[in-house]
């Protein structure tokens, strides 16, 4: 037992760390605000989980040095300024990962009062500052950009206290602009903002970096946290509302409204997205000026090597001892086809072709080196992959005698293999239709094993080049010559003396990989990963730009021999073109007076369509409304205004001003299904209320949905508002009335139950009532000698017995009561119940009035399962059913009356069926007698209620229907509930 007990403990504590999240830490730049609600949103939202982290925030600490602490493993992760790269521009002591703001939000403030309207009037004043001027790249620019020397300014120590502005302490305050000048405004002082980026100078800030030994020694680790954190910007920005409302509730701590939060959020996304559409984007030339400005203030010696500095691919692709493998090899050694241009050539011993192209792309991705073998033929290449002479072959195709020395990675491109012909053939729909005739070959090319394994009886002649193959077409020698698309393309422009074309394909493709000396595993892993990263648009950039140039170079210059006639036929055309010009011209302003009056056609039905659309609003009373979630821009109809009413002039921010009136306790409701809509991608529908500025509540019902990109991003939601409220008071009204009806019914059906107590308690009351007359007759009979011992004996034994008889029948009197007073409470929780023990108990409370009136009643009651039962509730309608089946049978005096009770389960149902043989319902009122105040009983003080209710309990109480059809002896109640077994 005890091995047993140590061997779930062991597992349990091996599940446990294949789950446990690593534990790293990100110093934040400065205190808790918008600032960093990517990093939040990344963490809340599972982000950093999903990549296997559990991440820490540390806030500003003044007193650190926070640079060192992360270049030394102190802190895993930072966030800082442009002065990172004074700190470190070689790129040996931190790396840097991603710059989330394009543009500093670093500004200097001075107020309106102060006169201080330029930077030139910064001399000699006082400007608090957060930390030394030089480490702040754009602001020591600007100041340098308008000939202001440092020492010129007294910079003093920060107080954070934007008083010390107002009130005149300081003269200059250095703030952000996503903050202070939210809080100016608020307090309706005057100020003056000075920013680098209107100045032309736009440098990074809160640049996300961590040491350079983490970023080479786990660029796994490095790479899934930064795309964790950009994931939670993009997050953020595009869900600015609950981003907000996070920070208020978990990251607040200093304490911001959400107002301030929200222009914070605002300016922010600005500078996020300025001049880019992705965000944390860093440009090494930008880096460069930044490099720059810092050199020209003379706080910079080493030179900037933006390369290490930098996070690259190449540190993301490759692991530890990939990266070890390639910087212990100077290059990689490659051999090619020499002559197959496009594709691959080589010419003054350099490697030319979109195979180059290839490679200078590889390069790019991965930082890997290069290095040609040169070689005359095609087939010398392959053999000195061969014999290991060279690593790679750049342009290769798996062919299966090449296995044997070869891996081939993923393919990165693939390429149609066509039949170049005469252009005297026909156009070939079928290739197999003309496999009886001979087609040249460039030897040494794989597709030629492929087409001898797919077509066995082809004939192929080989030959060293396309040329060749295109003079033998000529000849006669071949029917045609089998090439890869591009390829034979090029030949045809190259070679253009041939009188040849295109005429068919093979509908198989050849794809095109790297092939690997299957001996380096570590460098197939190298290459494969490489060609993963090429895409088909990178491939297509390549192939554009290389047959771009050399279709300029195929020009054919013959023209030149028959310039006399091209001059005459130019002189021509000058003199036609000028004629047909003037009569496009008379052609061209007929067609602009055609387009003016169809403009204002199309105008005026605009217009019309407009107008017709606010009417056609105005009438159903429902508005609309256009978001732009990416610029947070709200739009609405004039009915939207008139149904939140609001002046359509007022200059207030719409989304504020409609969530303002949405009713406290169903902001929340509103929002969440808006949020989980775009987090879905799905339509939504809510209805809500609104508070108006007197106090009266309205009733609206809203209905969205959302455009999104490919990326899944939300682009703009469309939507309508519809004031209901007048249906939802009509709604209110019903329930009320239906309330009413309700307690109408039961008074009805109380008195019918008054009717059966009484009945009930006729029997005991007249037993009760015998036993006394009988006790008082004995008594005065004086039946009992009550001075004999022995009749005093039997007269107590008498009387004791009367006595205990009496008892019985008051306990029956009361359990009766009970009964009845058990069935008037109300239900307000359904109850786990078998429907069949509520049917007994409901005939318990009605059965001596049937009995009394010589029913007979059977049960075949097979529902034994256990559902959700309002019992009372239940039972009432179940009483009302017995109560009417008794009224007809004794109305109309039928002979052995019957009523019929069954309960049964009906697929995913619990059926219950009350039958009677009166003889059924007049098919002329069936479909009535659920209707409210429909009765044959009006006579009887009937009110028409019973079966209404009885309706309105089982499908509103129960989910549930209630129906009635005539069989062959009377009607039949059938009560349909759905089972919910467990």
């Amino acid at each position: 037992m005890r091995a047993i007990f140590i061997f779930f403990l062991l597992l349990q504590t091996l599940l446990s760390q294949e789950t446990e999240l690593k534990r790293v830490s990100l110093q934040l730049l400065w205190l808790d605000q918008f600032q960093f609600a990517g990093y939040y949103m990344a963490k809340e939202k599972g982000f950093y989980e999903e990549e296997g982290f559990d991440v820490t925030f540390k806030t500003v600490d003044l007193k650190k040095d926070v640079i060192k602490e992360v270049q030394e493993g102190i802190t895993d992760y930072g966030v800082g300024r442009a002065n990172l790269i004074q700190y470190d521009s070689s790129g040996e002591k931190i790396t840097l990962l991603s710059a989330i703001f394009q543009s500093s939000p670093h500004i200097l403030l001075t107020l309106t009062s102060s006169e201080i309207d330029s930077i030139a009037a910064f001399k000699g004043k006082s400007l608090m500052q957060t930390v030394d001027l030089l480490q702040s790249a754009s602001i020591a620019a600007m100041l340098k950009s308008k000939d202001l020397d440092i020492s010129e300014i007294n910079v003093v120590k920060h107080s954070f206290n934007l008083n010390d502005l107002v009130d005149g302490k300081v003269d200059i305050y250095s703030g952000y602009i996503s903050n202070e000048p939210f809080t100016l405004q608020e307090m309706g002082v005057k100020y003056n903002s000075f920013s680098p980026q209107t100045e032309g100078l736009s440098f990074y800030s809160d640049i996300l970096y961590t040491s350079a030994i983490k970023s080479r020694e786990n660029p796994q680790e490095v790479r899934a946290f930064r795309d964790a954190s950009l994931k939670g910007w993009e997050y953020a920005f595009s869900h600015i509302s609950e981003s907000v409302e996070l920070i208020l509730k978990k990251y607040n701590t200093q304490n911001k409204s959400r107002a301030a939060l929200l222009y914070e959020a605002t300016e922010l996304k600005k500078l996020a997205y300025f001049n880019t559409k992705k965000v944390g984007q860093i440009d090494p030339e930008k880096l460069q000026r930044i490099y720059d400005i810092y050199k020209i203030l003379g706080v910079v010696k080493n030179p900037l090597v933006t390369d290490k500095l930098l996070f690259h691919n190449k540190n993301m692709l490759f692991t530890k001892e990939e990266q070890d493998y390639l910087a212990s090899k100077s290059s990689i050694t490659y051999c090619t086809q020499p002559n197959t241009l496009p594709y691959s050539a080589i010419k003054n011993s350099k490697f030319i072709g979109i195979g180059a192209g290839i490679l200078d792309l590889v390069h790019e991705y991965g930082g890997v080196h290069f290095e040609l073998v040169e070689t005359n033929t095609w087939e010398e290449s392959l053999m000195k992959a061969v014999k290991r002479e060279c690593d790679i072959l750049p342009l290769a195709s798996a062919a299966p005698s090449r296995m044997k020395y070869f891996n081939f990675t993923q393919p990165y491109y693939s390429e149609p293999l066509v039949i170049v012909t005469n252009k005297d053939e026909n156009y070939i729909l079928n290739v197999e239709t003309i496999l009886d005739k001979k087609f040249s070959v460039v030897q040494g090319n794989a597709f030629i094993e492929f087409l001898k394994l797919q077509y066995p009886d082809i004939k192929l002649v080989n030959v060293q080049s396309i040329q060749e193959g295109f003079a033998k077409i000529e000849r006669g020698e071949v029917y045609g010559h089998i090439d890869i698309m591009m390829s034979s393309a090029y030949a045809l422009q190259k070679f253009s003396k041939f009188n040849l074309r295109i005429a068919g394909q093979f509908k198989q493709e050849m794809k095109i990989s790297f092939a690997v000396r299957n001996d380096d595993p570590v460098l197939f892993s190298i290459m494969n990963k490489l060609a993963k990263k090429i895409t088909k648009e990178d491939t297509q950039l390549i192939l554009n730009k290389w047959v771009s140039v050399n279709y300029t170079k195929g020009v054919n210059y013959w023209y030149f021999k028959e310039i006399g006639i091209a001059l005459a036929i130019f002189l021509f055309f000058i003199l036609y073109r000028e004629y047909a010009i003037n009569k496009k011209n008379i052609e061209l302003q007929d067609l602009q007076e055609e387009l003016v009056a169809v403009n204002k056609q199309l105008e005026t039905r605009a217009y019309h369509a407009v107008q017709d659309l606010e009417k056609a609003q105005e009438i159903a009373n429902v508005g609309s409304w256009i978001l732009d979630v990416q610029e947070e821009t709200l739009t609405w109809s004039k009915q939207s205004y008139k149904i939140f009413d609001i002046d359509e002039d007022s200059d207030d921010d719409l989304y504020n001003l409609f969530r303002k009136r949405i009713h406290p306790d169903d902001v929340e409701m509103s929002e969440n299904a808006y949020v989980q809509s775009l987090h879905e991608q799905t339509r939504y529908s809510v209805r809500h209320r609104l508070v108006m500025d007197d106090g009266s509540i309205k009733y609206v019902n809203q209905k969205a949905e959302t455009i999104f990109d490919a990326q899944g991003k939300p682009l703009v939601s469309y939507g309508t508002i519809q004031d209901v409220t007048s249906k939802v008071q009509q709604e209110l009204e019903i329930k009320k009335k239906d309330a009413y009806m309700m307690h109408q019914s039961r008074l009805a059906q109380m008195g019918e139950m008054l009717s059966m107590i009484a009945h009930q308690w006729k029997q005991p009351l007249s037993a009760i009532s015998s036993t006394q007359i009988m006790l008082k007759t004995t008594l005065e009979l004086e039946k009992y000698d009550l001075a004999d011992e022995n009749e005093r004996e039997d007269f107590l034994i008498f009387l004791d017995d009367r006595l205990d008889k009496i008892a019985l029948y008051v306990q029956n009197l009361s359990q009766v009561i009970k009964d009845f007073s058990n069935f008037y409470k109300p239900n307000k929780e359904p109850e786990f119940l078998s429907i069949d023990s509520v049917i007994l108990k409901s005939y318990e409370l009605i059965k001596d009035t049937i009995s009394s009136s010589n029913i007979e009643v059977t049960f075949d009651l097979n529902a034994e399962y256990f559902i959700d039962i309002y019992e009372n509730e239940l039972m009432q309608v179940i009483l009302n059913l017995l109560n009417n089946a008794k009224d007809q049978l004794i109305d109309k005096e039928i002979q052995n009356p019957l009523i019929i009770v069954k309960s049964y389960k009906h697929i995913d149902e619990i059926v219950v069926e009350i039958e009677d043989n009166a003889g059924g319902i007049s098919e002329s009122i069936i479909d009535k007698v659920f209707d409210p105040y429909f009765s044959t009983k009006l006579e009887k003080n009937g009110t028409g209620l019973g079966l209404y209710m009885s309706k309105m309990i089982i499908s509103e109480y129960h989910n549930g229907t209630i129906s009635v059809h005539n069989s062959i002896l009377g009607a039949v109640f059938s009560i349909r509930i759905k089972n919910s077994k467990k």
